[in-house]
């Protein structure tokens, strides 16, 4: 064989041994190590309760007054409370109902209710028109408001959304995260006309929960 072939054969060669060397010394200083405990990921408790802290508002008989009468009327008292640990937005609305059952009876139009919605411990209520508060048309079925049901065929004909907050979940040996106790009261507001003698407006709290952004699970 001639020396020309020689030379890129020995190359070659030395080449191999070279490469072979490497790999083995690097199988025999090469450390692997593994986790010895599984990760876990754990989803956290989450629930708003309601509670009822007086009856629902009845005005019978009643009549359209100024703001500042309404104002003074018997409240409707609920509570909300984060009874778990991660932290939640809620949405407080005020469903307008109707009854399929009942015949000859006239809905009192949104327009003449007036409402007020303030935290038990605010110093000052305020008026409100309740279509300012309007959200959407909605019905039983609605994903965005729960899918509420209601007694004897009432059915939502129109909600709003009264009030937006958030409640811390609880911490520690807390067997409760925050709570929120809030007014409602209701009244028709005087530029309401004689008109609308007879005629009954129904409605009833929801609320909805989401939990916060960026919230961790405890």
């Amino acid at each position: 064989m001639r020396l020309k072939y020689r030379i890129p054969l020995m190359i070659i060669a030395i080449m191999l041994v070279i490469t072979v060397f490497i790999g083995s010394s690097y199988s025999l200083w090469k450390v692997t190590d593994t986790q010895t405990t599984a990760n876990v990921i754990k989803t956290g408790c989450f629930e708003i309760s309601f509670q009822e802290e007086s009856a629902s508002i009845n005005l019978t008989n009643t009549y359209p007054m100024p703001d500042a009468k309404g104002l003074k009327t018997v409240p409707y008292i609920f509570t909300l409370t984060n009874t778990c640990d991660i932290d939640a937005n809620y949405t407080v609305y005020l469903n307008v109902l109707s009854d399929k059952t009942r015949e000859g009876s006239t809905p009192l139009a949104d327009t003449y209710i007036k409402y007020s919605l303030a935290e038990e411990k605010a110093s000052l209520a305020v008026a409100n028109s309740l279509e300012s508060a309007k959200l959407s048309e909605a019905t039983n079925n609605s994903t965005d408001l729960g899918n509420f049901t209601y007694e004897n065929n009432k059915s939502i004909t129109t909600s709003y959304a009264l009030k937006t907050g958030s409640l811390k979940g609880r911490t520690g040996d807390s067997p409760t995260g925050d709570s929120v106790t809030y007014n409602l009261r209701l009244w028709i507001d005087d530029t309401a006309t004689k008109d609308i003698a007879g005629q009954t407006f129904e409605a009833a709290i929801s609320t909805v929960a989401t939990t916060k952004p960026n919230t961790p699970a405890s």
